[in-house]
This record gives structure tokens, sequence and C-alpha cells, in this order.
């Protein structure tokens, strides 16, 4: 039986210091604690994130921060519009919001104020919000990503127990995008020796390619901690013959090999190919004090995206998320700063960077993403 304890928190809208090259957002929102959906792979009953005693409580007690709309009232007062990710360690549709709508006040406060939204979740529950979303949509920018990882029925029940059929993810997708709210998959994770054959790669993407704008490829599960307890029982009890290909894999890591991350990335983006579907979300565009400086940046962070994609390699493109960051807060215009023959002057844009930001000024685009985006052709 699930357990509902309201909270006060101390603060709900969380900055990050760099803006995500995946879901392209600044900030990061939890009006909830814990997950009625009780997926066994999920990362947030790590010590990280886990705000319960036992991590085994994180689907049984669902902490509600009954104040959530009251302090981001306050606090976005002070904070510049920029895209807001719901949510990093929760689904914010999960059931508990039928009750509290904390999301729905949530999104009516962004709205107001103009922040662009991204939303990931696994629940139809966000079709009640679409009259939000298509404003948030027109008014600035949004997306919403459905979580899929496999129909297999027959591994879904081991999976994510309490999770709505991802055919009904599916048909939300195809509801969304029609009402002209960008919509996509997000397939993350792809967990090892279960989901990481062919034949569920494949069908994944060519279901999605059917109605998604997008789809997100997350070759790299983690097994950190409570998380790799939980994932390990859930082998021994239901996929014994596993157990010791997990340990070789991962051995100690958190992670799989870049090596093992490398081929499942280079199968699924072969597959995005042949199916036609962008294995990316199209960078946000929305008013900003120096709109070309904000084009800039998120041109660098796709390149970005990309070089990391194709490496497994999270660090392998540390210095075009260090000179975004910094062309996206100039206190003046990047054109400018071209026209002066300085964008090497930039911390952390070097001669390489700087050839892209001018080519993207004069052309509008880049060889250099072109040919990121192409990967291994």
């Amino acid at each position: 039986m699930v357990r509902f304890v309201e909270i006060e928190a101390k603060s709900i809208l969380r900055r990050y210091k760099f803006r995500d090259d995946w879901f392209w957002n600044r900030y990061g929102i939890n009006a909830y604690r814990g997950c009625q959906f009780a997926c066994n792979y999920c990362d947030a009953i790590t010590e990280k994130y886990l705000v319960h005693e036992d991590y085994r409580d994180f689907s049984r007690t669902i902490y509600v921060k009954k104040n959530a709309p009251r302090l981001l009232e306050e606090e976005i007062k002070r904070a510049k519009p920029d895209v807001v990710c719901m949510s990093g360690v929760t689904d914010p549709y999960q059931p508990a919001e039928r009750k509290y709508k904390l999301t729905r006040r949530i999104l009516e406060i962004l709205a107001e104020h103009k922040f662009p939204v991204h939303i990931v979740t696994k629940s139809d529950l966000v079709l009640r919000d679409i009259d939000l979303l298509k404003r948030i949509g027109k008014e600035t920018w949004c997306a919403v990503s459905l979580t899929i990882i496999t129909f297999n029925e027959k591994l879904l029940p081991y999976l994510e127990p309490f999770a709505p059929p991802p055919e009904r993810r599916l048909k939300v997708v195809e509801k969304l995008n029609e009402e002209g709210i960008m919509s996509g998959v997000d397939f993350t994770p792809i967990v090892p020796y279960l989901l990481d054959e062919d034949e569920n790669i494949e069908e994944v993407i060519k279901k999605a390619s059917w109605c998604a704008e997008y789809i997100l490829i997350g070759a790299e599960m983690t097994l950190r901690s409570n998380q790799r307890l939980r994932f390990f029982k859930l082998l021994e009890e239901n996929f014994p013959e596993l157990l010791e290909k997990y340990k070789r894999l991962y051995g100690e890591k958190e992670s799989p090999p870049q090596d093992y991350v490398l081929r499942l990335n280079k199968k699924a983006f072969d597959f995005c190919k042949r199916y036609g579907i962008r294995n990316y979300i199209p960078p946000p565009s929305f008013e900003r004090r120096y709109r070309e400086n904000f084009d800039v940046a998120n041109h660098l962070l796709l390149i970005a995206f990309f070089k990391e994609f194709k490496s497994a390699n999270p660090y392998s493109a540390w210095a075009y998320h260090k000179a975004s960051e910094q062309i996206e807060h100039l206190d003046e215009s990047i054109r400018k700063i071209y026209e002066r023959r300085e964008l090497e002057k930039i911390p952390w844009v070097g001669r390489k960077i700087a050839e892209i930001i001018e080519e993207f000024l004069v052309h509008g685009k880049t060889e250099r993403l072109k040919k990121e985006m192409n990967a291994w052709y």
C-alpha cells in the first residue's frame, strides 16, 4: 500500500551549472520524492537522490511537496526564463498527481512567467494538461518525452511493474504531436542482456518512428549503490543466469564499458537512420536578450551531444560545453565580437571553436555539426 507524506520543501527550482545537451534544460523541478511506478532500473534510489531511510520505500512512501507552487511563485521572480525539466528523480505524472495536482499548478506558474518546459514521463495523465502545454509551446518552447524501453510483455512486469503500458504511451506521443506539442520517445535505459538485442532496439525505434518527432538513446545503464542492490536482487530471483554476466560487464564500476555502450549507440543510430527518425531533440528557440548568442551556444551543445554519442564518452566534448556556457552569458552580441575578430578572447573558445562560430554566423549552419550528426558515415 502506498503512503503519502505531505512535507514543506525548502526550495523547488533547481538551477544547474551547465545546460543539458539532451533535454536542453537549465532548471529542474521535482514536486514529489519517490515514485509509484517502481521501475527496477531507476537510479533515483541511489544515496545521491534518496530521501527515504530505506530505498525499498521509494515506491511505497511518496513525499509530497505541498508548498511547491508557493515556493515556485517566490523563486521564479529571481530566475531568468529558461527550460525547466520535470522531473529529474521522479515522474511528475505518477498516480499521486491525480490527487495533488502539483504538476499542473507548477505548469500554470511556468506558463504565466513564460518559462519553456521539457517533461519526461511514463504516464498518459500528461494529456490532462494539453491546454497548458500548447500555451507554453506557443509562447516559448515545449517538449514532452515518453519513456519507452520495450514492448515485451513478458519483461515489463519485472522492469516497470506499475507503469502504464508502452502502447498507451506511444499513443500519447501521437496525440501530443497532433496537438502541435513536440513529443518523442526516451529510450532510456537499454537494459543489458534483457533489452540490448537487435530485435528490441529495432522494434522500439521502428514504432517510435511512426509518430515521434525524435528518440533519445540511453545505452549506458548505471548500477550505483542501492540501485545495484535492487537490480541484482531482481536478477537473482528472476534471471539468475544473467547475474555473472552483469558482474563481468560492470565489475566494480557504475557503468558498462565504453566499447559496449559504443556498440549499442552505433546499432541504435543505424536503426534511426533506417527508419528516418532523429536521435536528438532540436534545440529550443525562445526570446532571449541576445538571441544569436543563444543560437550559437545551442549549436555548440548539439555538436557536443553528437561527439559524446559517437564516442560513448561524456567528457569528450567538455570544451564545447564550457564555451557554450560562456557565450550564453556574454554581455554583448557575439556578432560584434566576431566583427572585431576577438572570438578567441572568449574563455574556452580556441581556434577550432572560433572557426565553427564564424561559419555559423556567416552561413547559419556548419560542416562540423553535419559531420558529427552523420556519426559513423
